[in-house]
């Protein structure tokens, strides 16, 4: 059993972790510095850059913007949790319903709101004007008078991070998506962002709505709330009518608010995929087995690291890299280890990669197939009394006398105890799986606790990347040894290579004939892997074919698998 470098594998996670963080605030620094100069639009170009430069260098900017950084701070940890843990396979309705309710989702929400807030809470308290200070001194009436438009503005902004919690993060899937050319993190992100930025606009316009349609209803009872605590009175007409509503400056900060705030959630997630997506060139195993140096995570570490996703397919982009790009590394995999001789990096990729193509191509088969009802009957053994008490006869080699043995009276009870208790917990079993049955088989408990139709595949499409990885490094891998392997080491398992791609397209065959595609929401990203995973493994097996026609015929497969090969050999795929 290879041990695992946990160490260096959690250093290297939590320094990106960290630097997805610390990037998160830089950008939400630069976010809050344009809502200083969108807001300060003057034609007076010398005084709305500088009253803009004055805001953003203020000590009070700063001593609120560490407030606001010290959530985000604390939200990023929360977010970094979900990526570095395998998400569970949730197959009903009930079960998705009840994962809202979990401990990191409720404080990741109430981080939400809290953020929401304080970019509200900053952006009014720095900028100055009307709008800066909930309270007043009346002009009219002698006291402290409420300025409802602060209240309104600052409420929106906990509205913002309540709306976008529960509309788009509680149910986000943070799936990793790795570039399918490799560019700089900045560039990404400017692509990325640039891409997002029209679609978010048009998407702020209805949170906007809907928070004037509900301060429009709940207005009153909200004002008359923080009249009463704030122990002020309201001087000019309620904002909760139409005619105060419809005001365009409050209305346009309004939706400059939300844009501000699902811009920096949404640059948080994409940093962290930024960050966690980047390539690192992991180390292969000494050749010498008197270096015992094991300072950092290996490759064939890095490929078995199913219980941590993200430096799994990190092991995996890694493979292919060297597999296509990097003929230094690939020497390292062609060579033998001294002293002894032996194929140890090759064994290890090779094994790792074909158990994670076979555990793959399992799955789906077992997902397509529709598990049958179990029978009411139950199917147990009774064991009779006579059974019970019959006589145990031994013979030895050398004895020609007859030896009688019986069972002792306490072994006896024993074992007829046990009998009893296993059939009574048989027994249990089968009544409680027939009473889920029949409360399974009625509409409307079975769409709710039922188990969804091609949700198992979804949940198993969603490492389809590192299994695109591992196809195109092992069909790359058997191509190159044919003029870098000098030892023939890798054309020992062509066979098996060749026999476990044909076994993962049969399995993605039948699945697109069985019609069981998720229709969820995250279709879309299913189909892509789905297409991306089939023209892989057609790839693969083609790169195989075309370089190694010559010798398919010397190759030790069966029927079958020669059947499956003909048709890519006529260019028939």
């Amino acid at each position: 059993m290879m041990q695992t470098n946990k160490k260096g594998c959690k250093e290297l996670l939590m320094q990106r972790m960290f630097l997805a963080i610390i990037s998160s605030i830089a950008v939400q620094f630069f976010l809050v510095s344009c809502l200083f100069l969108i807001t300060n639009l003057n034609s007076d170009y010398a005084s709305w850059f500088q009253n803009t430069w004055a805001a953003i260098t203020s000590l009070r900017m700063w001593s609120y913007f560490c407030v606001l950084a010290t959530v985000t701070f604390f939200q990023g940890i929360i977010c970094s949790k979900s990526y570095s843990n395998t998400p569970p396979y949730l197959k009903s309705r009930f079960a998705k319903f009840r994962k809202i309710f979990t401990s990191q989702n409720i404080l990741l929400g109430a981080l939400h709101i809290i953020i929401g807030g304080l970019l509200v809470w900053l952006h009014l308290s720095v900028q100055g004007g009307t709008y800066s200070f909930l309270t007043r001194e009346c002009t009219i009436v002698y006291g402290t008078c409420l300025i409802e438009e602060h209240y309104f503005l600052f409420l929106s902004g906990f509205w913002s991070g309540l709306y976008f919690f529960l509309k788009i993060s509680i149910l986000r899937v943070n799936y990793l998506k790795f570039p399918v050319i490799p560019m700089s993190k900045f560039y990404r992100f400017k692509t990325e962002l640039c891409t997002l930025l029209p679609s978010l606009m048009a998407r702020c316009v209805w949170p906007t709505l809907y928070y004037l349609i509900v301060y429009y209803f709940m207005g009153s009872y909200c004002r008359s709330v923080i009249l009463f605590l704030a122990s002020a009175e309201l001087e000019s007409e309620p904002l909760n009518s139409i005619p105060r509503l419809i005001n365009l400056p409050l209305i346009f900060h309004l939706w400059l608010y939300q844009l501000i705030f699902v811009l920096a959630i949404d640059s948080t997630y994409l940093l962290f995929n930024l960050h966690l997506t980047e390539w690192v060139p992991f180390e292969f195993k000494q050749s010498n087995v008197f270096n015992t140096d094991n300072s950092g995570v290996t490759l064939p570490e890095a490929l078995s690291m199913d219980k941590i996703p993200i430096m799994q397919h990190l092991g995996y982009l890694d493979l292919v890299t060297v597999a296509q790009k990097e003929k230094a590394r690939r020497s390292i995999l062609f060579t033998l280890s001294q002293p002894g001789g032996h194929p140890y990096n090759w064994n290890c990729i090779v094994e790792k990669c074909i158990g994670y193509m076979k555990k793959f191509s399992d799955d789906l088969n077992a997902a397509c197939i529709k598990i049958p009802e179990p029978s009411c009957v139950p199917n147990t053994s009774v064991i009779t009394k006579g059974n019970i008490f019959q006589k145990e006869y031994v013979y030895r080699m050398r004895s020609l006398v007859k030896e009688e043995t019986l069972t002792s009276t306490q072994q006896i009870d024993i074992k007829k105890d046990d009998d009893n208790e296993l059939f009574i917990q048989k027994f249990i079993k089968t009544k409680w799986n027939n009473f889920l049955i029949y409360l399974l088989s009625k509409p409307l408990i079975a769409y709710i606790f039922g188990e969804m139709e091609g949700g198992k595949v979804s949940h198993i499409l969603f490492n389809g990347q590192s299994i695109v990885w591992a196809a195109e490094a092992m069909s790359s891998l058997s191509v190159s040894s044919i003029s870098e392997d000098s030892y023939g080491i890798a054309q020992k398992d062509l066979p098996l290579v060749i026999t476990t791609l044909i076994t993962l397209k049969q399995a993605l065959d039948k699945l697109q004939k069985s019609n069981i595609m998720a229709k969820t929401q995250e279709e879309k990203f299913i189909q892509q892997i789905f297409q991306s995973l089939y023209g892989a493994i057609k790839r693969s097996l083609y790169r195989i074919v075309i370089n190694f026609e010559a010798y398919i015929g010397e190759l030790t497969l069966e029927s079958a698998t020669k059947e499956q090969l003909c048709n890519f050999l006529a260019y028939r795929e």
